[in-house]
C-alpha cells in the first residue's frame, strides 16, 4: 500500500485481514514500499521499502525481522528499489534496483551475490528496471520499464531474451512496472 507506507494482508476472496508498517525510517517502518514477496517455505515477507532504499524483511504476521541496504551505488546499496521476488529453488532475492539500472541478488538473509545491467538499451541492458518474477527453472523475467519491454534472463544474469517494444498494438508495452508468472502454465503477466 505505497502510499499509505504500510503491507496491507487480505484473503484470496478480498477479505481484509492484517496490516502493520506506517510512514518512517527506523526499524519496520517504511517509505513508499513498491515491492513484496513471500517466501513459500517460511511465510518471511520480504519489502522492497523503495524511498528508504533498502529491502526489510518480516515474519508473515508483520514482526520485522531484518534489513538490508542503504542508499547508494555499490554492491548492497540501492537507489529505489521497486521489484522484489525470490526464486523457487534456493530462496536467493531478486532486487529491481530501478534507479541504478541493474538487477542485484542476494541470499535470503541479505548477503549480496551477485548484480548485472547497466544502464543501456541494447540486449542485457537496463532502463529503470521495475518489476521482477521468476519461473519454476530459476529464470528471471524483468520488467524494463524505461525501454518498455521484457527482457529474461539465466539465475546468473546471463541475456536469454527480449519481447515487447514502445507502442500500444498487441505485443508491444508502454512502461511496464509489474510482472509475474504462473508457476504451472509458465504464463507470463505484465
Amino acid at each position: 500500500d505505497t502510499g499509505n507506507s504500510r503491507i496491507q494482508v487480505f484473503s484470496s476472496n478480498g477479505t481484509y485481514m492484517s496490516k502493520w508498517g506506517q510512514y518512517g525510517t527506523t526499524n519496520g517502518t517504511l517509505r513508499s514500499p513498491e515491492g513484496v514477496a513471500v517466501d513459500p517455505s517460511s511465510g518471511n515477507v520480504y519489502v522492497a521499502d523503495t524511498a528508504n532504499n533498502r529491502i526489510q524483511v518480516f515474519s508473515s504476521n508483520g514482526t520485522y525481522m531484518s534489513k538490508w541496504g542503504g542508499y547508494g551505488t555499490g554492491n548492497g546499496s540501492f537507489n529505489q528499489p521497486r521489484g522484489i521476488a525470490l526464486d523457487p529453488s534456493s530462496g536467493n532475492v531478486y532486487v529491481a534496483d530501478t534507479a541504478n539500472n541493474r538487477i542485484q541478488v542476494f541470499s535470503s538473509n541479505g548477503t549480496y551475490m551477485s548484480k548485472w545491467g547497466g544502464y543501456g538499451s541494447t540486449n542485457g541492458t537496463l532502463r529503470s528496471p521495475a518489476g521482477i518474477a521468476l519461473d519454476q527453472e530459476d529464470n528471471v523475467y524483468v520488467a524494463d520499464t524505461g525501454n518498455s519491454r521484457i527482457q529474461v534472463f539465466s539465475s546468473n544474469g546471463t541475456y536469454m531474451s527480449r519481447w515487447g517494444g514502445s507502442g500500444s498494438p498487441e505485443e508491444q508495452l508502454r512502461s511496464p512496472a509489474g510482472i509475474a508468472v504462473d508457476p504451472s502454465s509458465g504464463n507470463v503477466y505484465v
